[in-house]
């Protein structure tokens, strides 16, 4: 049993030492990320609630010395009028006082969520693409709600929960100690000791438990969202009932993880209050049998009955505030630690790469790679090099490795072993928006956002003018689009492109790429949703807009694998052959099957 209390007792020790460290943490990355107008904002909030903690603390003093004057009949008309004025003062400052904390605390809220969702987009820009496919739209979105949440609560409680009462606190234990009332004071210093100790103990459980809260939370919102984003396939499929006993499922978790948690909170909530009651109860029967027996004034019992009741709130809100910081303290630090983790590189502006027309454009070096959660390899030992302006087309049969060797070249995913190399250079070692800004990538997936079409095609460069806008559409084969339009390049398009067709938003991704500026294009799979016509007329000012330019083209249509200078044929994670297309259409089966099927 002494043993298992020891245990505890250090394990205690250790949460209450981490505590301090996400304190001194949040302090450091405070004075490193916020700039100088939230560092003022902030003094302003602190500044505001230490003197409005100042008026509230003497308001009961005032109130006792004025009740005295007013039963002594022997004041004067000016004391009582400047008594009085006192006293209101001091209870009307520190309500305008808060207001003017309350809406700097908004601000200071509102600046320090932009540098936490900067940071947070960096992160998420860091991350390979496995990091999304365990984790949806939802899950992300709560994650980063969950922070802003943690965040305005940090700031809140130190202004106003520490700050306040500590100040109003002190002042009243001198007051009384001065007016000899020392049996009250030390009954006030008791009851916030116990009352911080049974906040304290019961906060540690909390704080596990509200792990098991916010992860039923994230599960739950995840979903929902899940869910809604997927509603067709139940309309499809008739499938509304099964669906939403999932949702339902997931739900119960959620409340029976809220039961065990507001379970305790109660617990917590009927001990703090059966110690007011001693408190007051103590404080109030001292007063009084002091005034039945003439050993104190009226204005001296008015004066503790006031700080009784007016120290129960600041009490009650630095007791709460253990509990409440504490968990927001450690979600934050968790959620910040993942901030610190994205590598410096990522915040500076894109390094040149070098470029060397002696160095491959592109190079495999025995690259495998497996999928997490699989295992089977998707790509085995894969070898190759593409020249710097060499066009090349990559096919094979569906799920032999071809989207996987882009999602490599891109680091999407990373190989398990071997290396892939841009102009001579490791990729590993070049950060992602340096990988992004040299390789232009378009695939058979497109994502639209639910903005304006201007806004849709200015992500892929935001300095573009319309003129250039209009030029990239052109490009694509999208021409026409823009005078269709009720708004035209305001025009907000449908959720995730409802309003465009399957063509539409390829040659939308296309014209994305036209506005940039590569020097490697690779399109997978890419023209997929268009006819043959088009695809063809498209890429034609793929290779036209990027002559001398390297470019990759993932296709398994016949069509377009005649546009390459070389193909290159994978079969099972492997390269399967390589060369001229009239050196392979004789020799290699896979090639001799697709152009036979076309032919007929």
């Amino acid at each position: 049993m002494r043993r298992c209390t020891s245990t505890l007792d250090r394990a205690a020790v250790e949460r209450d030492v981490v505590i301090m460290k996400r304190w001194f943490k949040l302090f450091e990355t405070a004075s490193r990320h916020l700039q100088a107008k939230e560092r003022g904002l902030f003094v302003v909030v602190v500044g505001c609630m230490l003197i409005a903690a100042g008026c509230m603390a003497i308001t009961p003093y005032i109130l006792g010395v004025l009740t005295d004057r007013l039963l002594e009949g022997r004041a004067s008309h000016d004391v009582l009028v400047l008594l009085a004025g006192a006293y209101l003062a001091t209870v009307a400052m520190p309500r305008i006082l808060q207001t003017v904390a309350l809406h700097r605390q908004s601000s200071l809220r509102v600046h320090a969520n932009r540098s936490l969702l900067s940071s947070y987009f960096n992160y998420l820009c860091e991350q390979p693409e496995s990091f999304f496919t365990s984790r949806n739209s939802g899950e992300l979105s709560q994650e980063v709600t969950q922070a802003s949440n943690d965040l305005y609560v940090i700031i809140r409680n130190f202004s106003s929960s520490i700050i306040s009462p500590i100040v109003q606190i002190s002042i009243a234990i001198v007051i009384l100690a001065l007016n000899r009332d020392l049996i009250v004071a030390a009954a006030i210093l008791i009851y916030a000791v116990l009352f911080l100790t049974n906040n304290a103990i019961q906060g540690r459980r909390l704080m596990q438990l509200r792990d098991g809260l916010m992860e039923a939370g994230r599960k739950s919102y995840a979903t929902l969202s899940d869910s809604i984003s997927n509603i067709a396939v139940a309309r499809q499929y008739n499938g509304y009932d099964f669906l939403l006993s999932r949702y339902r499922a997931v739900l119960d978790e959620d409340r029976h993880a809220q039961g065990r948690y507001w379970a305790v909170s109660l617990q917590m909530q009927i001990i703090n209050a059966l110690l007011f009651v001693g408190f007051f109860g103590v404080s109030f029967g001292v007063a009084l049998y002091g005034v039945v027996h003439g050993e104190r004034s009226v204005g001296s019992m008015v004066l503790v009955g006031a700080y009784t009741l007016t120290l129960l709130a600041p009490i009650e809100g630095l007791g709460n505030m253990l509990t409440e910081i504490t968990q927001s303290l450690r979600t934050f630090g968790v959620f910040m630690d993942k901030l610190e983790s994205v590598r410096p590189s990522s915040r500076r502006h894109a390094e040149v790469v070098p470029m060397s027309s002696f160095q491959p454009a592109i190079e495999f070096d025995d690259v495998s790679l497996i999928y997490p959660g699989a295992t089977v390899p998707a790509l085995r030992g894969i070898s190759f090099s593409i020249a710097p302006g060499q066009q090349v087309v990559i096919t094979g049969p569906s799920g032999a490795g071809k989207t996987s060797i882009i999602k490599a070249l891109t680091r999407q995913y990373s190989p398990g072993t071997g290396s892939i190399r841009l102009f001579g250079q490791d990729i590993a070692t070049i950060d992602v928006r340096t990988l992004s800004d040299r390789v232009g990538y378009v695939s058979q997936e497109v994502f639209i956002l639910k903005d304006t079409l201007r806004f849709n095609l200015k992500i892929a460069r935001a300095e573009a003018s319309d003129e250039e806008i209009l030029h990239s559409l052109e490009k694509a084969g999208l021409g026409d689009l823009v005078p269709s339009l009720p708004a035209g390049l305001d025009t907000i398009l449908g959720n995730r492109g409802a309003t465009l067709s399957g063509g539409q938003r390829q040659r939308l991704a296309l014209a994305r790429l036209f506005l940039r500026k590569p020097d490697v294009v690779v399109i997978d799979e890419g023209t997929a949703a268009l006819d043959i016509v088009t695809e063809q007329r498209v890429l034609e000012e793929c290779l036209t807009t990027f002559d001398g330019k390297t470019i990759v083209i993932v296709t398994h249509r016949p069509s377009a694998m005649v546009l390459g200078d070389t193909l290159i044929v994978v079969q099972d994670g492997r390269v399967e052959d390589s060369g001229k297309h009239d050196e392979l259409r004789s020799r290699n089966g896979f090639l001799s099957r697709v152009l036979s099927g076309a032919a007929s």
